[in-house]
């Protein structure tokens, strides 16, 4: 009987793990979470250990703090798991990096925590994006070494192609397209409409930054798809059925993540809490003055 009981524990434990990997993407699914793990795995094991250990000390932080229903569903583990990979995404895999990614996970599920609990407003990655600002406001100050620069993208439509598929795998900071692939498989599996979203939103940044004269480089590397990725998937739900405010989130983070650039400022998915934020209270509020008027 006690077997049972640990055997059951450990598979519902299991599945808040990769709830807290699907909550990347915001969707609480475990089928999707271990899709988009086995993505991270394909490109990079260790950022896919990093982002299983962030995961797993947000979702204990979040069950010993008393927070059984987050931990459920993931929501005290996914910005756990982007700190890790944004951890590697700063230092270069060591023993210094490894020893960061616990306690910063754990610094933002405790942030994230009491956000929900102090505020109405959804902190999405908010956590992820402070404590890694921090940690790169660190590393610049004491100049550590930084990690390894990204791959270089491909001309034409092939690049136009990798570029899509990267919009959506760098959520993650994954820039090899297949694994980009593999994240839209995963995506499928845990809503298809979501992973229509992210193909779209990415594709429609993709043109959108070509139309404008956007460096063809950093669309190819999907780095004006992947706040678009976040914000349009954030704001289907909103209000179910109606397409323009996912479009609308997806092209203000595109302008957003283009004056980061201009700025020479780490944006991380600042651009995506912004514009989501942002639109999330217009379209919100859009109802009640129809009614008022």
């Amino acid at each position: 009987m006690s077997l049972r009981i640990r055997d059951s524990f450990g598979a519902a434990f299991a599945r808040m793990l990769l709830r807290g990997i699907g909550q990347i993407y915001l969707l609480p699914s475990a089928r999707a979470g271990a899709v988009l793990l086995g993505a991270l795995a394909w490109q990079s094991w260790t950022l896919a250990g990093a982002c299983l250990l962030g995961t797993l000390t947000g979702t204990a932080w979040g069950l010993s703090a008393g927070d059984a229903a987050g931990s459920r569903a993931g929501l005290d583990g996914y910005n756990g798991a982007l700190t890790g990979l944004g951890v590697m995404a700063v230092l270069p895999s060591g023993p210094l990096a490894w020893s960061l990614v616990a306690p910063l996970a754990c610094l933002a599920a405790w942030i994230s925590h009491a956000w929900r609990r102090r505020c109405a407003v959804p902190p999405y990655t908010a956590p992820f994006v402070l404590v890694t600002w921090l940690l790169m406001a660190t590393v610049a100050g004491l100049d550590f070494p930084g990690a390894a620069a990204a791959a270089a993208a491909d001309p034409g439509w092939v690049g136009a192609a990798q570029g899509l598929l990267r919009g959506v795998g760098q959520v993650m900071f994954l820039d090899d397209p297949r694994a980009g692939a593999l994240c839209l498989l995963g995506l499928a599996l845990g809503a298809p409409r979501a992973a229509l979203s992210a193909a779209l939103a990415s594709g429609l940044c993709l043109i959108v930054a070509g139309l404008a004269g956007f460096p063809a480089d950093a669309a190819q590397l999907g780095l004006y798809g992947f706040n678009a990725v976040l914000a349009a998937e954030a704001l289907r739900s909103v209000r179910p059925g109606r397409w323009l405010w996912p479009c609308l989130g997806a092209l203000l983070s595109l302008g957003l993540m283009r004056g980061f650039q201009l700025l020479e400022l780490p944006s991380l998915t600042a651009p995506f809490l912004l514009a989501t934020w942002a639109v999330r209270q217009a379209a919100l509020r859009r109802p009640s003055q129809a009614r008022t008027a």
